[in-house]
C-alpha cells in the first residue's frame, strides 16, 4: 500500500461506524423504533438509561466520534501529528466501546445490533491504528 494512504481502511471502516450513528441519531430524533430482528435488544438498549450522556444520545456522540476519526484519518496519510491524535481519538473510543459492550452485556443484558456494530468497529479500528503505527516499514 503506497504510504500516503495507510489510514484509508481506517477512513472506509469509520463511515460505516458514522452511517451506523446517523441512523440511529436520526431514529432518536423522529422516534422512530429501529428494526432490531437479529439481536431482539434494540429498543431496550436503545432507551436504557445508559443511552444518553450529557443530554445527548450516545449515537450523536457517535456521529462525532467517527467524523472525527475520518478526518483524523485522511489527515494523517499526510502529517505525521494527525497520526498521534488519530491514536489518542481511537483510544478513547475503544475504551468507551468496552464500557458500553460491558453494560450491554452485564448491565443492561440486552444486545442492540447497532450498537454492537459501532463498538467492535471502533475497537477494530484502534487495533488497524496500532498496527499501522507500528509497522516496521514507516
Amino acid at each position: 500500500m503506497h504510504r500516503k494512504h495507510k489510514h484509508d481502511i481506517i477512513v472506509v471502516l469509520a463511515v460505516i461506524g458514522l452511517a451506523v450513528s446517523l441512523f440511529l441519531a436520526i431514529s432518536h430524533y423522529l422516534g422512530y423504533a429501529v428494526p432490531c430482528d437479529i439481536t431482539h435488544g434494540c429498543e431496550v438498549v436503545l432507551n436504557s438509561k445508559y443511552s444518553m450522556l450529557f443530554g445527548l444520545p450516545l449515537s450523536v456522540w457517535g456521529v462525532g466520534y467517527f467524523s472525527a476519526v475520518v478526518v483524523a484519518s485522511l489527515m494523517a496519510n499526510h502529517y505525521r501529528q494527525w497520526r498521534k491524535i488519530l491514536t489518542a481519538i481511537l483510544s478513547v473510543g475503544a475504551l468507551s466501546a468496552l464500557v458500553f459492550l460491558s453494560l450491554q452485556f452485564f448491565v443492561i443484558k440486552k444486545v442492540c445490533q447497532y450498537c454492537l456494530t459501532t463498538d467492535l468497529l471502533s475497537i477494530l479500528l484502534f487495533i488497524l491504528d496500532i498496527n499501522i503505527e507500528h509497522r516496521t516499514d514507516n
